[in-house]
C-alpha cells in the first residue's frame, strides 16, 4: 500500500447495501443501507453519495474492494459486475473479498465464522493465528465441534450457546474492512470467483487471492 491511497470498498452480498472509502486506516466517508432485493438500483447512487461526503471523486481512487459472498446470488452479481466496470473504467484494480475475511479483518483471535447458506444451512470457517481453515457447509441441525474461543457472523448469536464459544461483533462485513483489505493487496491478474451455496474458497491467508481484471 503507497502513502495516502484511497480506496472504495462495496458490498451487496446480505440484505444490506453497504459502502465505505478509506484511506490507510481512516474512514473517510461510510453507508450501510437495508435495500433488500433494490441492490442494483441503490449502489452506483450510495457510492457516489459516499464519495461526495468524502469530497473524492471515482477518479481520486487507487482501488477498490468488492464483497464476494458467500451471499445471495444476485446481491453478489450485481456489486461484481459494478467492481468489474469502474476497474475498466479507471484502470485501477478491483479485489475480490470474502464475508469470512472482512468480518475477521482487524482481529487477532481465535475465530469462527459462521454465515448464512440459506435452506437452514450455514457456512464454517476457523481464522486461527491469522490464517483461514477451508470453508464448510453443515445442517444447522448437524454442526462439529469447535477449538475457536469467539464466533462471528449472521448466524453467531444463535449458534454461540449452542457451542459454547464467546459472541463477538459485527454480525454483518463493513464496507470499510473491505476497502482496507484491498488497499492492501499486491496486483493479481486472477478474475474474483464470487462464492454463492457450496462453493469452498477465498482467503487472503494461504488460499486463494483474487482480483478483478
Amino acid at each position: 500500500m503507497q502513502p495516502n491511497t484511497v480506496s472504495l470498498g462495496f458490498d451487496t452480498s446480505t440484505r444490506y447495501c453497504v459502502v465505505s472509502v478509506v484511506s490507510g486506516d481512516v474512514i473517510l466517508a461510510e453507508v450501510s443501507e437495508e435495500a433488500s432485493k433494490n441492490h442494483a438500483e441503490r449502489l452506483m447512487y450510495l457510492i457516489e453519495d459516499t464519495l461526495t461526503s468524502s469530497k473524492l471523486s471515482l477518479n481520486d481512487l487507487n482501488s477498490i474492494g468488492v464483497g464476494i459472498g458467500p451471499g445471495n446470488f444476485t446481491g453478489i452479481r450485481v456489486s461484481v459486475a459494478a467492481a468489474r466496470g469502474l476497474s475498466l473504467a479507471l484502470k485501477i484494480p478491483a479485489f475480490g473479498v470474502s464475508q469470512f475475511e472482512s468480518l475477521c479483518y482487524g482481529f487477532k483471535k481465535n475465530i469462527l465464522c459462521a454465515v448464512s447458506a440459506r435452506k437452514e444451512q450455514l457456512y464454517l470457517r476457523e481464522y486461527t493465528s491469522g490464517v483461514f481453515g477451508p470453508s464448510t457447509l453443515h445442517d444447522m441441525n448437524n454442526l462439529p465441534p469447535s477449538k475457536c474461543e469467539y464466533i462471528i457472523g449472521d448466524q453467531a448469536e444463535f449458534l454461540s450457546k449452542k457451542l459454547n464459544i464467546k459472541l463477538l461483533q459485527p454480525r454483518y462485513l463493513s464496507a470499510s474492512s473491505i476497502a482496507k483489505i484491498a488497499q492492501q493487496l499486491p496486483m493479481d491478474k486472477s478474475p474474483p470467483k464470487p462464492i454463492y451455496p457450496n462453493y469452498d474458497t477465498f482467503g487472503h491467508n494461504g488460499t486463494l487471492d483474487k482480483v478483478l481484471s
